[in-house]
């Protein structure tokens, strides 16, 4: 007569492991480096020609208040999204549109939010830097008030919050800077990196 075989120690591994999977988190960052730069207002300087005030080339032969590129830090072994901005000095300067961040591939939602990590490098102006946001921009589903924001050097660390990437979908992510009109003549050519903040952008399947 055959023994009869206990499956209950069988069955309770595969639901432990069922619930593994329910309860499991995939989670990943993008490492952002932004770069503050400044000159002065167009208008006060140049009537009509906003458009070269920065001196900037990207190698395209256009100036840009905006230029993001990307590289790998050896040191660390991260990939770097670096972002370079303009902020024209006493005056409010936005942009709505400096990264789109994606869900392409993954087969579910996925949750992103920025997480800021404050200043990276050396940089002498840091001072000078009023204030600069990092903010999910509207009309993205749950993205109002979600930013990261930096005075100078310090950092307001309170949490964001997540916005919901459904696959296909992108948000805008934007940049608000104020730069203190006080900044030295020397420092406002629109290439002196002034400050340089770590702004993270965290990803996971499960908020």
């Amino acid at each position: 007569m055959a023994k009869r075989r206990n499956y209950k120690p069988l069955i309770a591994l595969i639901a432990l492991a069922a619930a593994a999977l329910v309860t499991a988190a995939l989670t990943f960052t993008n490492i952002t480096y932004w770069l503050i730069n400044a000159t002065l207002p167009p208008a006060m300087k140049y009537a009509g020609g906003d458009t070269g005030i920065t001196s900037r080339d990207d190698g395209s032969g256009y100036n840009r208040y905006v230029y993001v590129s990307y590289y790998y830090d050896s040191d660390t072994g991260y990939n770097i999204t670096r972002i370079s901005i303009v902020g024209f000095t006493g005056d409010p300067t936005n942009y709505t549109d400096v990264l789109r961040v994606c869900n392409r591939y993954y087969d579910g939602s996925l949750y992103v939010k920025l997480v800021a990590k404050g200043p990276v490098g050396s940089a002498s102006y840091v001072s000078y830097v009023r204030d600069f946001r990092v903010y999910f921009y509207n009309p993205v589903p749950g993205a109002g008030g979600k930013e990261v924001r930096f005075v100078g050097s310090s950092v307001d660390t309170s949490d964001t919050g997540y916005v919901i990437l459904y696959q296909g979908d992108c948000a805008q992510i934007g940049a608000y800077v104020l730069v203190d009109p006080t900044l030295p003549a020397t420092a406002r050519d629109g290439r002196t990196v002034i400050a340089q903040y770590e702004v993270d952008v965290v990803f996971t399947t499960s908020p």
